[in-house]
């Protein structure tokens, strides 16, 4: 049953991040082939809009933690995600700059290596629950 349970956040937390992940290719796309803004600008940026979305859709759909602890787990939340997204970044640089890739597909690729790491961080920290043993010391 705790395997079934595990699989299940992991297909919730996998379904948000692909949902996340167009639109953040959508943000991306938008602002640096339509608008001409750089290319690492527009990653920011669709970084900062998608962060929001993908947070709050976890907390209530992945991993139903209280509403009290938002605050708690928003900070941890995005912690854990600027690390990523300081790694996805320079990834993109490298990927796009260095190797000659294109931006979309970089950021495709550095979004594939991350997501393992992201829900086994934000599963471990950003959203755990206390342990009821330890709740009682």
């Amino acid at each position: 049953m705790i395997e079934k349970i595990k699989s299940a956040k992991v297909s919730k937390f996998l379904a948000i991040g692909g949902v996340c992940g167009i639109l953040h290719l959508g943000i991306l796309y938008g602002l640096t082939s339509m608008l001409e803004v750089n290319y690492l600008i527009s990653t920011i940026v669709a970084i900062l809009v998608v962060n929001f979305v993908s947070f709050y859709l976890n907390k209530i759909y992945t991993f139903r933690t209280k509403k009290k602890l938002f605050w708690r787990e928003l900070w941890k939340f995005y912690s854990v995600m600027a690390s990523s997204h300081f790694i996805n970044i320079v990834g993109v640089f490298i990927l796009v700059d260095i190797v000659r890739i294109g931006y979309l597909l970089a950021n495709i690729f550095c979004t594939a290596i991350l997501t393992p790491l992201n829900y086994f961080f934000h599963h471990r920290w950003s959203f755990k629950k206390k342990n009821k043993k330890m709740r009682s010391k």
